[in-house]
């Protein structure tokens, strides 16, 4: 009577394990008997990229033959007023399995986008939101500082003639070196802008510029002298205080005044 009992469970077991064993786990850790296969799926190339720059997305139909349109949406959350909801960015006709759906990223900090797919029998079938993070550059005069010296200003002067926006030594002040700190708060990963001296700094003069992050140098640049300009593009280690130091290195009665012109700083999650 045993043996009969222990047979037909070894039976059972055997019918219940047929293809994967109840509880088997998958190469990503998932159990299998839990598995989803969605019929339509989105997928991006990038999850993270700086505004303006183009995106894949990737609309995947399991069944195309069945289906007749995908609609690619965008969470949309309105900056003063009114319910986030999801808003048609284009539609295309489904043709093969695989679609690719470039876009060009313009939404503040994160973009979220899902693909809807009509088909000619039945509802439309909804992917899972695809999240991409979304880098900008913000010009450093956004950003409030929370220690500054006498002369170190923001204004517009000339740099090798050309015309900046410009951080740096007011020409008022002789004070020699000025300093300027901010607080990004950990959330930019890069900086820019153009070095130079101001224009109506004197024949023979030079100056130079630095850069500090949580009050460690990070970047000292060459001499500066008037008729020349140099862009840098520094990565930050997403400091949360980041600094400015500019140093007036001509001879004894000679002025210069060291500037950067368009300085920016690249974040996310930055309103």
């Amino acid at each position: 009577m045993r043996a009969r009992i222990a047979a037909a469970i070894v039976s059972i077991g055997l019918v219940a394990g047929a293809g994967a064993p109840a509880g088997a786990l998958s190469s990503d850790g998932q159990d299998e008997s839990l598995r989803v296969v969605r019929p339509v799926t989105l997928t991006a190339t990038a999850a993270e990229v700086t505004e303006g720059d183009v995106v894949a997305l990737r609309a995947t139909v399991k069944k195309p033959k069945r289906a007749k349109r995908i609609f690619l949406q965008r969470w949309d959350v309105p900056l003063y007023f009114g319910n986030p909801s999801w808003e048609n960015v284009r539609s295309v006709k489904v043709r093969k399995r695989t679609t690719t759906l470039p876009e060009v990223a313009t939404s503040l900090n994160t973009v979220r986008y899902r693909i809807v797919v009509t088909r000619k029998h039945g509802k439309p079938l909804k992917s899972a939101p695809v999240n991409i993070t979304v880098w900008r550059w913000i010009p450093l005069q956004r950003f409030a500082t929370y220690s500054s010296t006498t002369g170190a200003v923001f204004g517009q002067t000339n740099i090798n003639g050309a015309r900046y926006k410009t951080w740096g030594a007011a020409t008022w002040s002789n004070a020699g070196s000025w300093e300027s700190r901010f607080t990004p708060g950990r959330n930019c990963k890069a900086f820019a802008g153009v070095l130079g001296v101001d224009d109506q700094s004197e024949d023979g003069s030079s100056g130079t510029v630095a850069l500090t992050a949580d009050d460690v140098s990070i970047y000292q640049s060459p001499a500066l002298m008037p008729g020349m300009s140099m862009r840098i593009q520094m990565p930050l280690a997403l400091p949360y205080r980041f600094g400015l130091r500019a140093t007036d290195t001509s001879p004894d009665g000679v002025d210069a005044f060291p500037v950067i012109g368009d300085p920016a700083l690249l974040c996310t999650g930055i309103a």
